[in-house]
């Protein structure tokens, strides 16, 4: 009877515990309500068994008895109300209560006939150790007949109820009828003991049913996680499976051991039991797996199936494949694996969130509160989870966001811990849920997505830029040339094949020696100096049979480096400038007529002059030809008109036919230091400050000093006209590097070390629209000279492969930089 004891005990405190737990999980649900019900109901019935256990005479047994039977009578309509609760949660008590008249009529009545003495005749107290014997009257064969009309109509309601039911309903309304099927067969066989020995001894076992009934309805009802039937079935079977055969292995190494060793060890029972128990310790995790695969044969099911799933989704994932292409695979295979009515997958696009249709792409606004519970948990959102967690206004509002989404469940796709996606999954075929398992599955597959949607958007961004890049390429004014450092040709753009007549299949791959000389050389030098050129001008000469013009062309370079600092190679973008060319020589032409008329005019005008006073004299010569004071006073002012007209001839001649400069080496230093010498004197009489900033370090050139101090002191003489009065003029030098344009391919314009000079002055500028007019011959904004001075000048400087720049404003003065290539560097000229 101890025992027997015991295990009500265990019983009753186990069935407390789960209703308490139960209904505090979620004490606003219907169904946890009426499951607690339905638990009371059982707790009654245990402790009327255990009144009838401990009743000391028959009168308190016979009143237990009959308690007991009436408590077991209202376990059926409670547990028809519970059924009722999970098909219709949304139902009203007083709605519940119509629908189940008929089991609580039922049930009522029986009760009535378990409390007559129809039911039980007698009562015989046994001896100590047993329960008291009953003796049943002619009404317990109608108490008998009672549960099982009373569950063939719960059950007839149960099954129509689940073939409308879908979702978590059905789902719970399957883990019902699972756990009908545990407890009834133990039941039965309880009642039919009694039944058959006529005797009420097998009834205090009753309660042992109660066991799977109220485990897996909790289970069923109350978990948050909840389980497919057919999955948590198999996963009993499997642990059943396991434990029997640990238990098996367990036995056998025991008995191995203590048969093996006894003639050893006196005492092999320790031992025994520490090789048993290593032994399995060592045998749960291999064969864990393979008792699932056993159950999952012997239990069917429609769930995932995880590895086939796993196995496709990586497939998909590793086929580098575009956004789009991605999502509608993905989708797809969700669709297929899950039988989901519906997968909606929505990527976020900077704050947004879009969805691939038939149309392109659409904006979606998903709630806040469903975004904000997908990024603070990191889980999957279920419809069927929240409905049976603890109603929140949080919890509320994402319910309802998900019911308006017509959807069951959400699951978010993070990358870097940042909510990229969010896919969200309709109801399925034949009305199943999305269990825990699944979930679990779903949020790994995400996981992996995220990677494959990051290297998807790469990818199409990479194909984006590629395509953008070929267009513009080939809509390129511009030839574009890349190559390797290995010289190979990987770029080869549509002008680039215009301009050098080589079409692709001649270039792509090929070694830059099959371009033409100049622009090979181009590439040759940046790929060998890793350093590009800038704006090199060079001519493209036809074959010697054929037709074409050749081609002037300008070029500039770079030098490709990757993201390590390795080299990648070359970029030469080369533009064709024929027809500029040919403007520029129009332009020359027009200049040089122009200058053809200027100077026929400044001659004009300097020659007028000295001859309007000659032919004065001539004219009045023969009139005053006796006029002595006459003749004397005009003889010496035609002669010296007549040397007016000689320097001007001599100037002239000396800008068309410039003295061939004879160049030594000379210190250009030293002759800058004799000018300023030569022209202090100037600059005191006009109270002009010099500032010497002669810094170069290196000042040798090969030039020819005569000429060059002609050039300088030109340049000195139009600053010391342009200050005036109380001004400053700059004399300057220093060393410094100059590309010098000395013909038309880029290997012979070089990058050479020079001195620069620089002449400023402080005077009223030139203007901006006469700085290209200051070396044409006879240019001058002065009211005397002849304006061939800076044309000398800028001859002179040119003789000497130097370069003369001016750069000037109005009211603040004008500098002149002169570039003269040193010694080290220079060229035989």
């Amino acid at each position: 009877m101890l025992t027997t004891t015991t295990i009500l005990v265990l019983i009753l405190i186990t069935n407390i515990a789960v209703s308490l737990a139960i209904l505090l999980t979620n004490s606003q649900r219907t169904q946890n309500r009426y499951f607690t019900f339905f638990s009371t109901i059982m707790s009654v019935w245990i402790l009327f068994v255990m009144g009838i256990i401990h009743s000391n005479d028959a009168l308190s047994a016979l009143h237990f008895i009959k308690g007991a039977s009436v408590a077991g009578t209202w376990i059926p309509p409670s547990f028809h109300l519970l059924c009722l609760s999970i098909s219709n949660p949304n139902v009203s008590l007083k709605e519940q209560l119509l629908r189940a008249r008929f089991p609580l009529i039922l049930a009522f009545s029986t009760s009535i006939l378990c409390l007559s003495h129809l039911f039980i005749t007698k009562v015989s107290l046994m001896p100590v150790g047993s329960v008291p014997d009953a003796t049943y009257g002619p009404g317990f064969a109608l108490y008998t007949a009672y549960y099982p009309v009373h569950f063939t109509f719960t059950i007839i309601t149960f099954f129509r109820a689940l073939k409308k039911a879908r979702g978590v309903q059905r789902v719970e309304l399957q883990f019902v009828l699972t756990s009908i099927a545990m407890a009834i067969p133990v039941y039965l066989l309880i009642h039919m003991a009694a039944v058959l020995l006529e005797s009420s001894q097998p009834q205090q076992y009753g309660p042992i049913s109660i066991i799977p009934i109220n485990l897996v309805i909790a289970y069923g009802i109350a978990t948050r996680h909840i389980l497919e039937v057919g999955t948590f079935i198999r996963r009993i079977i499997a642990y059943i499976l396991q434990g029997i055969y640990l238990i098996f292995v367990y036995l056998l190494t025991y008995y191995l051991v203590l048969k093996g060793f006894s003639h050893l060890i006196s005492d092999t029972d320790l031992p025994a039991q520490i090789c048993a128990t290593v032994v399995v310790a060592f045998s749960m995790a291999p064969m864990h797996g393979r008792f699932q695969k056993v159950a999952y044969k012997l239990v069917s099911s429609q769930s995932l199936n995880a590895p086939i799933t796993m196995k496709k989704a990586g497939e998909i994932f590793q086929s580098i494949t575009t956004q789009d292409a991605l999502l509608c695979q993905f989708t797809d295979l969700l669709t297929e694996s899950l039988k989901a009515q519906s997968v909606r997958l929505l990527i976020k696009t900077g704050g947004d969130f879009t969805e691939a249709t038939s149309k392109g792409r659409v904006k979606v606004t998903l709630p806040p509160a469903l975004v904000a519970t997908l990024e603070s948990t990191k889980d999957p959102i279920s419809e069927d989870k929240l409905t049976r967690s603890r109603q929140t206004p949080t919890t509320k509002e994402v319910l309802r966001d998900l019911r308006t989404l017509n959807s069951q469940l959400a699951t978010g796709v993070f990358s870097q811990s940042e909510l990229r996606a969010v896919i969200l999954f309709g109801s399925r075929t034949g009305g199943r849920i999305y269990d825990k398992t699944e979930q679990d599955t779903l949020q790994i597959l995400c996981n992996q997505f995220a990677v494959a949607l990051e290297n998807a958007r790469l990818y199409t961004a990479m194909q984006d830029s590629k395509i953008q890049n070929e267009i513009m390429l080939e809509q390129l004014a511009s030839g574009v040339v890349v190559a390797r450092p290995d010289r190979g040709i990987t770029l080869f753009n549509n002008e680039a094949q215009k301009i050098t007549g080589i079409n692709e299949e001649q270039s792509i791959g090929k070694h830059i020696t099959v371009l033409p000389r100049e622009i090979y050389l181009a590439l040759e030098v940046t790929l060998e100096n890793e350093n590009g050129v800038r704006n090199i001008d060079a001519t493209i000469y036809p074959d010697e049979n054929s037709e074409d013009f050749p081609k002037y062309i300008r070029m500039s370079s770079a030098f490709l480096l990757g993201h390590d600092g390795k080299p990648m190679g070359a970029l030469l973008v080369i533009t064709d400038i024929t027809e500029l060319k040919a403007l520029e020589e129009q332009v020359r032409r027009s200049d040089q007529l122009s200058s053809v008329g200027t100077l026929a005019a400044g001659m004009a005008h300097e020659i007028k002059n000295p001859l309007v006073t000659i032919k004065t004299f001539t004219q009045l010569l023969p009139q005053r030809y006796n006029d002595e004071d006459f003749r004397k006073d005009f003889s010496s002012l035609v002669a010296h008109e007549v040397e007016r007209i000689d320097g001007i001839v001599n100037e002239l001649l000396s800008f068309s036919k410039p003295a061939k400069p004879h160049l030594i080496a000379m210190d250009i230093q030293e002759t800058l230091d004799q000018i300023l010498k030569l022209v202090h004197e100037q600059l005191s009489q006009n109270s002009i400050k010099l500032q010497n900033n002669c810094k170069a370090d290196k000042s040798y050139i090969m030039g020819d000093a005569k000429l060059l101090s002609q050039a300088i002191i030109n340049l000195i003489l139009n600053a010391i006209d342009a200050i005036g009065e109380n001004g400053t003029l700059t004399i300057g030098t220093i060393n410094c590097a100059y590309r010098f344009a000395t013909g038309d391919s880029p290997d012979r314009a070089v990058t050479r070390k020079c001195i620069r000079i620089q002449i400023t002055d402080n005077g009223k500028g030139i203007a901006r629209e006469n700085l290209q007019k200051i070396f044409d011959p006879f240019f001058t904004s002065k009211s005397e000279g002849t304006g061939m001075g800076l044309s000398v000048a800028h001859g002179i400087i040119s003789e000497h492969h130097g370069v003369i720049e001016v750069d000037s404003e109005l009211g603040k003065g004008t500098t002149f930089y002169l570039y003269m290539p040193l010694l080290e560097e220079e060229v035989t000229s």
